[in-house]
């Protein structure tokens, strides 16, 4: 296998992610890892609401990712979207593919005709019926629109749709079990987001099992809020009873809510097959960096549980990240370089992109062709046709002329009638003043509400405000849309509280009113206190209301 770079892109609730690995045969690299935050009700639940935020941030990703490419591989984890693992009789696949579409009514209560469905075989049958076991996925197709629409308005190229909880086991393979070999039974990868859980399981190395769910308290705490460490719970596995107790009582629920939502997702696996038992659980996403929840799990589980790792050798040096901001991430990108691995699994490629999303593409592929072989026949009559181009050139330079002369007198003209020009040079003026207040900008309450935000721990450093020119019509007061772009903001703060403190200085801040796409661009650590370096832009949330209160053109 010729050595290739693969990029995958992940759209979470709170923030675009992206990495690129290089795979050269067995041997793979990740080289660069970015992520931009969204506006909060920009994706809800694993499904993009607002697909002009999400694009925005999607290329301020690339503006700051160093990303080779703009060809990318998206993760889907909505709640209409499902991974199982089915056996269906011998058939051509052609036959196959219309049967599965039939079957998914079993597990996603939406029409046939509203679903995208693909499949990938594997290993082993049923050596009396003959069987085939094969891997079905399959989303409701308005979810997947939204999510290539936000992509496509980036300017990036979809080359696979894969399931966010697929890329999850992709991504941490080479786990061991407890005992130190390959895993035998069943192993669950937990992926702990803003507001979804993911759970994949895998039986034997094979994926059997994906579910996604919400979280049941989305009013409590953020998943990167700290909790204390002597949160306990004390039910076990199989116990129906939830007993959690912390100082915090919604940080308390948060937890709570996380711990019950994957052990009924095991218990229901576990009581649809009969047989099987887990080994061990395995955490990753941004709710993993909770202190205790790795503990909390194990006790109510019953079953080893530990952070997930990243199996890849680490560009480093391209990868340019502090050791704090290493760490971080090291919680956050197992789902997008999942992505970016697609295709190397022993299963195949299923993919959720649209029939017809592919069909078009190859027909705009026929058409440049097409248009080549015409750009060939072209140069080739081009000699003949050069004497009637140099006619036609002479003919549009004279009229050009005539048009030259024509505009001159029409200035005269103008000029003439100057005086009925007044009044509405009077009004134009009038608006001007309008217009130099309409972008007014509240800069002592914005740095006031900044200030507030900060969390304990963390101190504002110096704070550059710049405000970027707008331009509108040429008549009348400039008006904004709600959320175009103002301004912009460079800031560092400092804590001693490592990446906790940063995680929760990026959701805060984030949280401002005005301001959008946060970017932490470094942090360092220097004699236990870690300094923070982050722009973002500035929305219309930070202009006065001193322009609404003007006159306007009565005056």
């Amino acid at each position: 296998m010729s050595k290739r770079m693969s990029i995958g892109l992940d759209i979470g609730s709170s923030a675009v992610r992206a990495a690129e690995v290089m795979i050269d045969g067995d041997r793979k690299v990740l080289r660069r890892f970015a992520q931009v935050g969204l506006p909060a009700g920009a994706v809800i639940e694993g499904e993009v609401r607002d697909r002009e935020a999400v694009a925005t941030a999607i290329k301020r990703l690339w503006q700051h990712g160093r990303f080779s490419s703009k060809k990318v591989i998206v993760g889907l984890g909505s709640q209409r979207a499902m991974v199982r693992q089915v056996e269906m009789p011998p058939m051509p696949d052609s036959e196959l593919r219309s049967a599965l579409r039939l079957k998914i009514g079993e597990f996603l209560p939406i029409p046939v005709e509203q679903a995208v469905v693909d499949f990938a075989p594997l290993p082993g049958a049923d050596g009396a019926t003959g069987e085939r076991r094969l891997l079905l996925v399959a989303a409701q197709r308005d979810v997947i629109s939204d999510e290539l629409g936000a992509v496509g308005a980036a300017g990036l190229s979809v080359v696979a749709v894969d399931s966010s909880s697929l890329a999850l086991l992709r991504a941490v393979a080479g786990q061991k079990s407890p005992g130190g070999g390959p895993s035998g039974g069943l192993e669950a990868v937990v992926g702990i987001g803003a507001d979804l859980i993911t759970v994949a399981v895998r039986d034997g190395g094979a994926p059997r099992f994906m579910r996604t769910v919400a979280l049941t308290n989305p009013g409590g705490p953020s998943v990167n809020d700290p909790l204390s460490p002597a949160v306990t719970p004390g039910d076990r596995f199989r116990s129906t009873a939830r007993s959690v107790t912390a100082p915090v009582v919604g940080a308390a629920q948060r937890l709570e809510s996380i711990v019950g939502e994957v052990r009924s997702s095991l218990e229901y696996l576990l009581s649809q097959s009969g047989t099987g038992h887990f080994e061990q659980v395995l955490l990753t996403g941004g709710g993993a960096m909770l202190p205790g929840v790795t503990e909390a799990l194990s006790t109510s589980l019953g079953l080893p549980v530990k952070l997930a790792e990243l199996p890849l050798e680490i560009d480093h040096k391209e990868l340019g990240l502090e050791k704090d901001a290493l760490d971080e991430a090291s919680y956050r990108w197992l789902s997008v370089v999942g992505l970016a691995l697609w295709g190397t699994d022993t299963y195949g490629k299923p993919s959720l992109l649209p029939p017809e999303v592919a069909a078009k593409r190859q027909q705009i592929k026929v058409m440049q062709g097409a248009a080549a072989a015409v750009l060939v026949v072209v140069g080739a009559l081009g000699m003949t046709s050069f004497t009637k181009i140099e006619s036609a050139h002479r003919i549009s330079t004279q009229i050009s002329s005539y048009h030259t002369s024509a505009a001159a007198f029409q200035v005269k003209i103008d000029g003439l009638g100057y005086v009925l020009k007044i009044p509405a040079e009077v009004q134009s003026r009038r608006l001007l003043a309008v217009e130099a207040l309409s972008g007014d900008i509240d800069w002592i309450g914005f740095v006031t509400r900044l200030d507030a935000a900060m969390p304990p721990g963390v101190k504002a450093g110096s704070i550059t405000l710049a405000e970027t020119e707008a331009t509108g019509p040429g008549v009348g007061p400039l008006v904004l849309a709600p959320g175009s772009v103002v301004g912009s903001l460079t800031m560092t703060a400092t804590t001693n509280g490592g990446a906790p403190a940063v995680a929760q200085f990026i959701d805060r801040v984030s949280r401002v009113k005005g301001i959008f796409a946060l970017w932490v661009s470094s942090t360092t650590n220097a004699a236990g206190v870690t300094t923070i370096q982050a722009t973002a832009e500035l929305t219309t949330g930070v202009l006065s209301a001193r322009a609404a209160a003007l006159p306007g053109g009565n005056k």
